[in-house]
């Protein structure tokens, strides 16, 4: 099925791979939150005081002067930290996406994989 069954990848997962996303709350002011942001990600996580996901900003079709409840996209797509290299490169094969934030079961926000980084674990 093409994915690795031993060596290194074959029991890693998708922990050992997190980088750190952009998070902002939702009274921030929006000015701000951009400055925060990297060409990098293009995105910021909106979490609450104890870092749990409440919503996504995707910073490239935020309107002028909105707030930030107003226009995130509440409940995005999370994996967990468990989740192997292996599986995680065919959920990105599989689906449209580039990134995935990794929560615990808690929701709370322990980073992001991008597509991208994973490729580079597998070569």
């Amino acid at each position: 099925m093409g994915m690795p069954s031993e060596g290194t990848l074959a029991n890693a997962t998708i922990k050992s791979v997190l980088g750190e996303v952009p998070v902002c709350k939702l009274e921030d002011d929006l000015a701000a939150v951009t400055t925060r942001v990297t060409d990098d990600w293009n995105i910021c996580v909106v979490v609450d005081s104890k870092r749990v996901v409440l919503g996504l900003l995707e910073l490239s079709t935020i309107p002028e002067n909105a707030v930030i409840k107003d226009v995130m996209k509440p409940a995005p797509h999370t994996l967990r930290p468990m989740v192997s290299i292996a599986e995680a490169i065919a959920h990105f094969d599989q689906s449209n996406v580039t990134f995935a934030l990794v929560t615990k079961s808690t929701g709370e926000l322990m980073g992001g994989i991008r597509k991208r980084d994973l490729a580079r674990q597998q070569s």
